[in-house]
Parts: structure tokens; sequence; C-alpha cells
């Protein structure tokens, strides 16, 4: 049921999460009319008929409406259908944080009644948060409280056909959700509605996993790019562009340095061929964080990075993989997989580094079919109640072994060492320690995994011992890191291991400038190298942010000097 707003007989829209019900009025914030005076700097006053759309669900790059009378009808929906979800009245304002970035918008805005409204264009909105502080945190706060509750709404949006046991169907699943995309999820092994609904559509079985817009469009075993551009948040205008700062990657490191580049009036642009958050928006809880006592999610944490980055205006363009650059003329040529390109005055290596792979035979074939690479609450809902192995000793193994804890009937986790002390924070072993739902196998490696369709059982041995075999129908690795580095080519100098060499640690006959080389910087002027992808970094969040800070202090100095 609509809840009544202050204004006279309007609604609010319908809030789809009871968990930020209590925050209504942040969500839905009725300016005043002194704020009415402020915005008007920004906007134009307009008048709009009964019945005329102020922008459909899935339109780009659209203004913001406050509404000084009259009202607005919002509605959401799939190519399931659509739902009135509530009015705007006198006071209140359409967009949420989307519109920051002129991606798709997540709902539909009709005037239900003779209305004037102040208009602000993209580009106005962004210079007036930026300007206007007071204002600024109304609006920024509701923009993102909105998206938190868009994305918990399954009734508008796109609806998936896939597969449980599937790594084509999990990676799509990950992308929607860690990009704040909701879809409604039906399995064809499991829902009874699924066949019905695909045959509706013309969705066959070898079409999985199938992606339906919320035009109808079918999307068949679509790629990540094929299905952003669907549904409108793939980037549309860095194609040709020149920007002062390409940030490749979008994990802490990257969004930090995005974050200082913009909010200093540089262009940025931050490329990632995933989601915002790294390796680290995988995470379900990080708690030893600084400023965060409770913790906080990794994929939180990435949402206010990627909200404050779009704020100053950096472009935030997902998903984009960089293919090949060159860094042989004073702007960097950037080439994307996609064949677009763009130039940029400097770049912010922050690629990351992925979980390697053990050399288990069949490996691959049980990816996705008992085998994980993160744990998530997707993968928590495979294994409830079952038993599950991780194998890992770092902290990404300890935060998983505790949250799939309280899921799994019992989480197992192997290390060939003889402890978690040498490489988890001490909070995470006591966890595990005081966890009866957690033991922990030590000197002990998985040498080969065993099933038909999906993973069964795995077989593993001591040292010098002989392989037993034991049931395990999940699987979870967090083994060391590779460096994410095949893009750069011989770009810049890596150490053994190719990750990348800054500072100090470059070889004086790779460096071509005679002015001394800054401490993040790479063997190419104007490169640096942040986070987990740096030779010799720390591999903690707070260490990544740091560093994507710091090395935007340096670059300026580079651009200044190298530029002139």
């Amino acid at each position: 049921m609509e809840q009544k707003s202050g204004t006279g007989n309007v609604a609010a829209p319908h809030l789809a999460s009871s968990d930020v019900g209590n925050r209504r009025h942040q969500i839905f914030p009725t300016l005043s009319e002194d704020q009415f005076d402020i915005l008007l700097r920004y906007g134009e006053r307009r008048h709009f008929a009964a019945g005329e759309v102020l922008f459909r669900q899935g339109e780009r790059h659209i203004a913001t409406f406050v509404i000084i009378s009259g009202a607005i009808e919002i509605e959401r929906g799939s190519a399931l259908g659509a739902t009135v979800i509530g009015t705007h009245g006198p006071g209140m304002f359409t967009g949420e944080m989307g519109a920051m970035a002129g991606r798709a918008a997540v709902a539909t805005a009709r005037v239900v009644a003779d209305s004037e409204l102040i208009v602000i264009s993209e580009d106005s909105l962004r210079t007036l948060v930026i300007s206007e502080a007071e204002l600024s945190e109304t609006i920024m706060r509701a923009f993102i409280l909105r998206r938190v509750v868009y994305m918990s709404d399954q009734t508008g949006g796109v609806v998936v056909f896939g597969q449980r046991d599937s790594q084509e169907t999990l990676i799509l699943r990950h992308f929607l959700n860690r990009n704040g995309q909701p879809a409604a999820y039906f399995d064809t092994d499991t829902d009874s509605e699924a066949q019905a609904l695909m045959s509706r559509f013309g969705v066959q079985p070898q079409d999985i996993p199938a992606v339906v817009t919320i035009s109808g469009e079918v999307l068949r075993r679509p790629t990540l790019r094929q299905v952003a551009d669907g549904i409108g948040i793939s980037p549309d205008g860095i194609d040709g562009r020149l920007f002062d700062v390409v940030v490749v990657g979008a994990g802490p490191a990257g969004l930090a340095a995005a974050v200082y580049a913009a909010s200093e009036g540089l262009t940025v642009a931050v490329l990632d061929a995933k989601a915002p958050g790294g390796q680290a928006g995988a995470s379900s809880k990080i708690e030893n964080y600084f400023g965060f006592p409770t913790g906080v999610s990794g994929q939180a944490l990435a949402g206010r990075g990627l909200s404050q980055a779009r704020k100053f205006g950096a472009e935030v363009a997902v998903p984009v993989k960089v293919s090949a650059v060159n860094c042989e003329s004073p702007e960097y040529d950037i080439q994307l997989d996609s064949g677009e390109k763009l130039r940029a005055r400097s770049i912010v290596i922050a690629s990351g580094a992925r979980y390697r792979k053990p050399n288990l035979p069949g490996l691959e074939r049980f990816e996705g079919r008992g085998v994980y690479y993160s744990a998530s609450f997707m993968e928590a809902n495979f294994c409830a109640n079952e038993e599950v192995v991780i194998v890992g000793g770092g902290n990404s193994a300890g935060q998983a072994a505790v949250f799939l804890s309280q899921h799994a009937k019992h989480v197992h986790i192997v290390v060939r060492s003889s402890g978690l002390a040498a490489s988890m924070s001490r909070y995470l072993i006591q966890r595990i320690e005081a966890s009866p739902r957690i033991t922990l196998h030590t000197h002990k490696q998985i040498v080969e995994l065993r099933g038909g369709d999906r993973l069964e059982s795995i077989c593993w041995q001591s040292a010098g011992g002989e392989a037993r075999e034991a049931p395990a129908r999940h699987l979870f690795l967090f083994l060391g890191a590779e460096p994410s580095t095949a893009w750069l080519g011989d770009c810049v100098a890596l150490d053994d291991k190719n990750f990348v060499l800054t500072g100090p640690d470059v070889p004086s006959e790779r460096w071509p400038l005679e002015r001394p080389r800054h401490f993040l910087e790479t063997s190419r002027p104007r490169i640096f190298a942040v986070g987990d992808v740096r030779s010799g970094s720390v591999k903690r969040v707070a260490a990544a942010v740091g560093e994507g800070s710091a090395a935007v202090a340096s670059l300026h100095q580079a651009l200044a000097s190298d530029l002139l």
C-alpha cells in the first residue's frame, strides 16, 4: 500500500525494501521554496500538461524534474508488465544515481496533473551537486538510497533465464548484481514458470542464458557488453575522446584515484571489464577498513566510491576491457575490445589481480558447476545446508569461510602450510577458531576433482601421504594472486611475476627522462600503478585507496612538467 507524503493527498513511491522504509523522508525529501530559488539558478521553470511523459524507462541522458506544483506518476516495468509505484508531489524531485552519469532511466515519469516544474539538465545537475553543498547532500543521499531500493525490486528490470550449474549464467548474474541492476531470475531446471515464459519470449534451451530487456528484446547467450548496451548502462561518449587521466580498473585504488583526480578538475575515465569494486567488491564484509567499526560489504564500499566519482564528473565505464596501449606517443592511445579508442595524457594502472587457478585436470569443466572464485549470496544459496571446501589462507578465504558458515552445513578450509597466522588477519582467525561449523585442515592440498556434469568429490592428500577421496559438491578457490597486466604488452617494466614496477624499483635504463620518477610512477612517464597490480604493494583495501589518492598528487606534477 502506498504511504502518504506530507504534501496533500500525494503518495510517495512505494518502497520495495522494508529495510529502508524508515528512511522514507531521506529517499523522498520535500524541498522548500528557498531551495527552489537555488535550483532555478541551474534549471528552468516550465509548465507541463497532464498526460505528458517526461521520460521513459530505458531512456538515457534524461533531465531531473523538481515539482513546484502538480504531480508526477512514477511507473516501473519489465517485459512481464508495468506497475505504478507512486506519485511525486510538490517539493519532490525525480532521479537516482544513474542520472548523474547519463545511464538509462529506471522508471517512467508521467505528469498526472497540470504541473509547474524546474527542469535541470544532466550537466547542470552535476554542476549543482558540486556547487551547492547543503542541497547536494539532500539530493545525493536520495539518489543513492533510491538506487538501493531499485536494486531490491525485481518487478522492474530485465528478465533472466539461466541454469544453476552454468558458468555463463553465474557470470551474467554477478554482472547484473554488482552493477546494481535488478533482475527477475528464472532457473530453467527448477522454476515452474520458466518454460511458459520461455515460450512467450521465444527462448530456446540453446539460447540459455538469455536476457529479456524491458522493451522485450531477447539477448541470447549475450556478452556482458551486449547486456550493458541492451539495458543502457554501457558508456556512450568515450570513443575518440582525450582525457587527462584514464584509470584502468575500478577497484578501491582505481576509484580513489578517480575521485581525487575528478574533484581537482581533471577529466577522468575509469575503465573496468566487470564492475566497480574489483576483487574487494565481492567481499561479504570488510571489518578492518578504517572508519567502519561494524564492517562494510565490498559492494557497499564500491557503490559509495562510484557515487563520489560520478558526482565529480568522472566517466566510469563498465564493462570495458582494454586490449592494447600505445605508449610511444606523448598522448597515450588506448584500444578497447569493443573497437572504441580513447586517448590519455596520463594513465593510472589499477587493474588489480585475480585468483590463481591451480593446476588441476578438468578444473575449467567444473567452473560454475561446483567450483567458484567468489562467495556471494548467490553461491551461498547454492550450498545451503551442504558441506563446502575452501582452498586458501588469506583474508579473502577467511571472509568467505565466516560468511559461508552462516549458510552451509560445514566449511572445511584447506591449506598447504601449518596454519593461517602468516597470511590472515588475527580477527578472522579468531572468528574461524570460535566457529563450530568451520574446520581447518593444514598440510593438505587438493590433487584431483571428480564428477559428471558437476563436481561431486575431491581427492586431497597430505605431504608424502596417499590421496584420499572425499565428497564435495562446492569448492571455493582463493589462491594467491596473478596480476592483470597482459593488456600492457611491453609498455612498462614488470617484475618476474608480472607485477608492475614503480618508483625506485624501476631499472634506471628503462627511465627516459632527466627528472626523477615519482614513487608510484612506472618506467613510462605519466603512467602510474596502484593497488594489487603494483609490485611490492600491501594487499589491503586501505592501502589501495591510499595509493590511488597519492598517485593523483604525483600525476599533477608530472602533467605540469612533461606536457608544457
